[in-house]
């Protein structure tokens, strides 16, 4: 195992700058749509730069400088850069509403802020001018003219690098970089908060540096990995793999600024592995059986038999129980046929997807692993880095998120919630010593909010938050989100929400998926492209209500949907009801459409 001089997640940067200079850094987007190499010489160049520049402007220890950008390189750039400074980043989601915006760069005390494009600043010139201590917008594309009436100074990335070229003095730099201690701040990260405002989670460069320790060799990596970078990039599972694929070193990324061309350009990548959160694979599952559900004939038989046979296999692998000659024979022939097309259509190298961010149903996992790619399903939160357990290639059970990674302790308190400790578990909430207070216990342990169990070999399986969990009139306890996920099986529909707590029955409020509704409408004939309209349709309301027969025939009758209402209009981040890592702010759909579900309740 490599050896630092601090556990500190600058040591990691200026290591891996120089630890192959000629090397490729990662993957760019360019202006057709492909991507380029960046070698380790244009990132170091450019990095120093921006960092050199930053201070020139007076960014030191402590000072704080926000990020607002889609999934791009020069968002990592921005943040190297910063934490080389002795800064401290803080990652804003660009569907955060000015108002939100502003709450969070007062609350961190943000002095400068880099922006994705000039045109994003049209909608957010009143909110950054009455922000107390912002100084300074540096724009990452430099697209146009700063817009009237923005009052703070603004200036375009490429200048900035360019004020820090000329004024570097490279060794002073690195020797700033390197009097970085574990304990200092790395990053505020705000949680998406279903309810209530954010809270500023802080993260600690001791935290980061331990978490890349923890999981490294857990998830084996070799030369010439490739990944791709498409999870919003201020959501702390993908921050986290950041500064774990500059431990690694040996991952290639590309990166992704468009997550629906993420099918796209899968075949064009190759990625040997992926992140992902569980609405990604659903989505991928949804579409791959819409599509193989509809084969007849010899096609749909050959379908049918290979991927059976694909069943077989992977249960027998799951166990560790050698097939015999006969299937080991038939998996051959079912792998040529059928399942290495399924793989095909993600590029068709994936040895390992990652899953975290949400449970993630096992029947999803098993047919994955039937078409030959394996999904490692890991758990966390802000508050503890991101991993806290996860599943590895060599030790895995479909169905949990694997065990404590190396370093952390896990419990289940006498409610059923998950306590954590570990080196990864933040020190708290920034400016909010009540809530900090709340998250743990007088022995230290992290109060997750989490209802979990814990199996006799350490696998721990989540149920729930706990603050979702329903309980019925008849006093029955119930875990909505994997009803929710099993709702959400088909391609028809988007979002669902689960609704009955203190009620004598479930009901639930659907929502189309934007994307996959119109391509269904299509397949089915249907000359209806309006999605307000679409919600009305006949063979729409049959094809739901057929699904819904066949969710209520997996439950348990006190879980089964006796009644359900379909919305007119996405449930989506950009109508606040969703977080900006796609979860349901419940409070925020009952807001709207409580009314609705009352009345699910009161028809006959």
């Amino acid at each position: 195992m490599r050896q630092f001089d601090k556990e500190t997640i600058n040591e990691v940067i200026l290591w891996r700058l120089e630890e192959n200079p000629k090397g490729v850094a990662y993957y760019a987007e360019d202006e057709t749509g492909g991507f380029r190499p960046v070698y380790v010489s244009e990132q170091r160049q450019r990095l120093l730069g921006t960092a050199a520049g930053l201070q020139a402007r007076g960014l030191g220890k402590d000072g704080r400088v926000a990020i607002l950008a889609d999934v791009r390189h020069e968002w990592v750039q921005m943040d190297f850069a910063t934490l080389l400074s002795r800064g401290v980043t803080v990652g804003v989601y660009p569907t955060c509403t000015p108002d939100a915006v502003q709450y969070m760069l007062d609350h961190a005390e943000v002095r400068w802020i880099a922006i994705e494009a000039i045109k994003y600043l049209e909608g957010l010139v009143d909110a950054l001018n009455a922000c107390e201590k912002l100084e300074l917008v540096i724009a990452i594309e430099p697209d146009g003219t700063a817009p009237d009436g923005l009052t703070v100074p603004l200036i375009t990335l490429d200048d900035l690098v360019a004020e820090g070229t000329a004024a570097l003095d490279e060794e002073a730099l690195k020797a700033h970089a390197r009097e970085a201690e574990p304990d200092d701040l790395l990053t505020i990260v705000y949680t998406s908060g279903t309810t209530g405002p954010p809270k500023g989670a802080m993260l600690t460069h001791g935290n980061l540096f331990r978490t890349c320790q923890a999981v490294d060799g857990l998830l084996p990596t070799e030369d010439g990995d490739r990944g791709i970078v498409y999870l919003p990039l201020a959501h702390s599972l993908q921050r986290t793999t950041l500064y774990l694929g500059m431990w690694m070193g040996k991952v290639d990324g590309y990166y992704l600024s468009h997550i629906p061309r993420l099918g796209e350009v899968m075949p064009i990548v190759r990625p040997t592995m992926l992140a992902a959160v569980p609405r990604v694979l659903e989505k991928i599952h949804a579409k791959a059986t819409a599509t193989t559900d509809n084969l007849t004939g010899v096609k749909g038989a050959v379908f049918g038999w290979g991927f059976g046979i694909g069943r077989q296999y992977s249960a027998l692998e799951r166990t560790g129980t050698a097939p015999g000659w006969l299937l080991a024979l038939q998996h051959r022939i079912a792998d040529r046929l059928v399942l290495s097309k399924i793989r095909e259509k993600l590029g068709g190298s994936i040895r390992f997807i990652v899953s975290g961010g949400a449970p993630l149903a096992p029947h999803i996992s098993e047919w994955f692993h039937a078409a030959g790619m394996l999904v490692i399903e890991g758990y966390g939160l802000t508050e503890t880095s991101a991993p806290a357990t996860t599943n590895t290639p060599t030790n895995y059970k479909f169905g949990t998120v694997g065990q404590a990674i190396p370093g952390v302790q896990l419990k289940i308190a006498d409610d059923g919630e998950v306590l954590i400790k570990g080196p990864n578990v933040f020190p708290g909430y920034y400016k909010d010593e009540a809530a900090t207070a709340e998250a743990f216990n007088e022995d230290g342990w992290f109060h997750s909010g989490d209802i979990g169990e814990i199996d006799d070999d350490g696998y721990l399986s989540i149920t729930d938050r706990k603050k979702n969990l329903i309980i019925t009139a008849g006093g029955k306890n119930i875990a909505p989100s994997n009803i929710e996920n099993l709702l959400k099986e088909h391609n028809l529909i988007g979002q669902a929400m689960v609704c009955g707590d203190a009620q004598p029955y479930l009901v639930a409020l659907l929502a189309l998926d934007p994307e996959d509704a119109v391509e269904w409408a299509e397949a089915e004939g249907l000359d209806c492209a309006d999605h307000a309209a679409l919600c009305t349709h006949p063979t729409v309301r049959e094809a739901i209500e057929s699904h819904l027969v066949d969710v209520n025939g997996k439950l348990a009758r006190y879980e089964s949907i006796k009644k359900w209402h379909l919305v007119d209009i996405p449930l989506d981040i950009n109508g606040g009801y969703l977080t900006p890592t796609l979860k349901l702010k419940r409070r925020a759909i009952l807001a709207d459409f409580g009314d609705v579900v009352d009345g699910l309740y009161t028809q006959s």
